[in-house]
């Protein structure tokens, strides 16, 4: 029996593991497929981080403003995994108590730990509506943002995009510059600014602690709930009305579908609206971070991408009238957990949890969104809550807990 099994090796899980042996704890990991299996598979060919090097230590030392592309992250990943105690090619199917400590059985035998970190993530399993399946025309071609790859894969003619926060934006530019014609069903997703008074937004707000903020401090907790703000890929401004002006038709939510014909509620002007109130939030707090810290600063800038667009979006579409050939469904994530005893989860299959700790002595979380802070479910936070897990594990093994 080992002291600590590590359930997954996507990069909160090396963080994990990392923290675990500066503690001089004895673990493994259990992964299913290869380290960093998800940025391997769910990653488009032109997909760049949208955070910058320094705010990416995790992937060890590059330049301050590098923003690595999906082939660099997964080589940085196979480095860190190769100084790490893993076992790849290994799916845990039940986690179970057992004396005073958890049998994990898997697809290779059975594995016993005093404890146990779940690091399989909440972001890679595919949220596809039921609309897909049952109420589409088989002509269609159907992807999710976890099997695009590019324009080429797509056959010729219109593409669908259902969903516009990071990657449905993201994937939409990815399109039009491959001159693709796209329809954009949108949602009231926020956007960033990348650049306010003469820096980077992300180096106000984490001066301020923005990704500290902690779960229990929010004023309203549906934030939570909320999508990632809207920016282009390798750290850009982006919004709604840029993309209408790069050619993409904007329309409100997909509501529903009848033979060749769509149906989208009327909220386009909202969405856009939503994302420019965002933005407007997002520098009243970063003017508030300046002015409360006496701090000297450039004036504001011109931001391009809220230059409005005169909308007049269609409620209908005939998808043989406007050529739709593919659908690409942006609409995100969730994390399978049902190899945790059921006893452990929610009624909606979610982890039952206090931070980073489960509701069972031995066992704890990294990866997930708003684990402990803001940042938890990004590759800024994943350290941090790391550290907290390795910490709690060796205080539970010297019984301190």
């Amino acid at each position: 029996m080992t002291d600590c099994v590590v359930v997954g090796a996507g990069p909160a899980g090396l963080a994990t593991s990392a923290a675990l042996t500066r503690h001089g704890v004895d673990h493994v990991i259990l992964e299913r497929n290869q380290a960093g299996h998800t940025w391997r598979t769910q990653r488009w060919d032109s997909f760049r981080l949208n955070t910058p090097g320094w705010m990416n230590q995790l992937l060890g030392e590059q330049e301050r403003y590098a923003y690595a592309n999906r082939a660099e992250v997964v080589q940085r990943l196979e480095h860190i995994a190769s100084n790490s105690p893993i076992h790849t090619g290994i799916r845990v199917t039940r986690l179970a108590l057992a004396g005073d400590g958890y049998a994990l059985r898997t697809s290779d035998g059975e594995f016993g730990a005093r404890t146990v970190v779940v690091a399989t993530g909440d972001q890679n399993v595919p949220r596809i509506p039921a609309l897909a399946a049952r109420r589409l025309p088989d002509r269609l071609a159907q992807y999710h943002t976890a099997d695009y790859v590019g324009p080429g894969q797509l056959p010729e003619g219109t593409v669908l995009v259902v969903g516009s926060a990071q990657s449905g934006c993201q994937i939409t530019e990815d399109l039009l510059a491959a001159g693709r014609r796209v329809v954009l069903a949108t949602s009231p997703a926020p956007r960033l600014p990348w650049r306010h008074r003469g820096r980077d937004s992300l180096e106000w707000l984490i001066e301020a602690g923005f990704y500290n903020q902690r779960p229990q401090d929010l004023p309203d907790p549906s934030v939570m709930r909320g999508a990632q703000p809207i920016v282009a890929s390798g750290g850009r401004s982006l919004s709604l009305q840029a993309l209408a002006r790069a050619g993409a038709t904007l329309v409100g939510r997909l509501i529903g579908s009848t033979g060749e014909r769509l149906d989208f509620d009327d909220s386009a002007n909202a969405n856009v609206a939503a994302g420019d109130a965002a933005a407007e939030r997002m520098r009243a707090t970063m003017d508030d971070i300046i002015r409360s810290g006496g701090l000297t600063a450039s004036p504001a800038e011109a931001d391009d991408t809220a230059a409005p667009v005169q909308l007049d979006p269609p409620t209908t579409l005939d998808m043989r009238d406007h050529n739709i050939s593919s659908v690409v469904w942006c609409t995100g994530f969730s994390g399978d957990f049902s190899w945790l005893n059921p006893s452990m989860l929610e009624g909606d299959g979610q982890p039952q949890r206090e931070g980073i700790a489960a509701l069972v002595p031995g066992v704890w979380y990294v990866g997930l969104r708003w684990l402990t802070q803001r940042g938890s479910g990004i590759l800024f936070g994943f350290p941090t809550d790391a550290a907290a897990v390795a910490e709690a594990v060796k205080a539970h093994l010297n019984g301190r807990c």
